[in-house]
């Protein structure tokens, strides 16, 4: 399967993909024909991979996708990798909060920022 000219980029920092932040991100790449670059932190040796049922998840919706790992993988990393990568359409991130806490680095990025996961807790900018 050819790799679409457009990508949405997941960037995970656990070395499995959380249910919800792999839905909200082949959802959005299915609706904009985009293929969906996964950037992913590995600590180990051995590149963790996807598992089965995402794996044939992306198949059956024609989704190409490319795991890229990183050793370490930080906010910086992330906008960095999407600024210089002219083809990512928007990022997908679990929550900025796990990511180091520093907003400001997000704003830096050049496209649309996807957060699948909040704390319910923390209000909501504009509404509290």
């Amino acid at each position: 399967m050819a790799f679409p000219p457009r990508k949405v980029l997941l960037a995970a920092r656990e070395e499995h993909l959380a249910p919800r932040l792999f839905s909200s991100a082949s959802s959005l790449a299915k609706r904009m024909s985009a293929g969906l670059e996964i950037l992913m932190q590995a600590d180990r040796e051995s590149p963790p991979e996807i598992d089965a049922g995402q794996a044939r998840h992306l198949q059956e919706e024609g989704i190409a996708y490319r795991l890229t790992c990183r050793a370490a993988l930080s906010a910086q990393d992330v906008v960095r990798y999407a600024n210089t990568h002219e083809c990512v359409v928007c990022v997908v991130i679990d929550a900025p909060e796990n990511w180091g806490g520093a907003s400001a680095v997000w704003e830096k990025l050049a496209c649309p920022l996807v957060v699948t996961a909040q704390n319910p807790s923390a209000p909501i900018a504009g509404n509290g």
